[in-house]
């Protein structure tokens, strides 16, 4: 018997890049990442536009954090496949 059946495991979890806005402080996905990846090093600059309170901002992809959700969560709010992926 598949004593697993109900438990959540890390391949569940999808990592994605995401910014918090300085106008509502609400969290904005920016996109997929690669689950081993921890940060960024890159100075370039995204423009995101906030899509709780539509106010558009700047942030350099070295302040992304990276998190981590329920593959389910991030689908049903993003569409896993239209989501864009930063390498």
């Amino acid at each position: 018997m598949d004593t697993t059946i109900g438990w959540k495991t890390d391949k569940d979890n999808v990592a994605v890049a995401c910014a918090d806005c300085p106008a509502c402080e609400k969290e904005n996905v920016v996109a997929r990442v690669a689950s081993a990846r921890s940060g960024f090093n890159t100075t370039a600059v995204r423009e995101i536009t906030c899509k709780q309170c539509r106010k558009p901002f700047s942030i350099a992809e070295s302040q992304l954090a990276i998190r981590r959700y329920p593959r389910e969560e991030i689908d049903a709010e993003y569409g896993l496949a239209a989501l864009a992926w930063i390498e």
